[in-house]
């Protein structure tokens, strides 16, 4: 799964840099992902609907919101813990207020500023191995 955490660096990277993330760089992965682990967990499925809900409430970019999904159906399936939402809405909690903090330092508005977010996957992948 290292391959996975490469793969989230060199994304976030583009997204730092260009404020955008390609469709083919997401659609392949979750493409594969539903191939190699259709029908998934439950779990699973209530990611992407919270996912795809944030996206629709306007909380997350279209391209954050396929990465999420990409890398949440990369996850190996015997691996998928029973708690996966609830390392979700950690990481969410963790990453939002280091960039809250991160804004304050800078002085820079705290909220209603659209910003790269692909790097928030990768708090999430080492909160999902440390758990396992």
């Amino acid at each position: 799964m290292i391959w996975l955490l490469i793969y989230l660096l060199a994304v976030s990277l583009y997204d730092l840099r260009t404020r955008r993330i390609p469709n083919w760089y997401t659609f392949s992965l979750i493409i594969a992902g539903m191939i190699a682990h259709f029908p998934g967990h439950m779990d699973l499925w209530l990611a992407c609907f919270v996912l795809v809900s944030a996206w629709l409430g306007g909380w997350m970019g279209a391209g954050d919101v396929k990465l999420w999904l990409a890398m949440l159906w990369a996850l190996p399936e015997t691996t998928m813990p029973s708690s996966l939402i609830l390392l979700i809405f950690i990481s969410f909690l963790i990453t939002g207020v280091a960039q809250m903090l991160w804004r304050s330092i800078q002085r820079l508005p705290t909220s209603c500023v659209k910003t790269p977010a692909a790097w928030r996957t990768i708090p999430f992948l080492l909160i999902f191995w440390y758990v396992h």
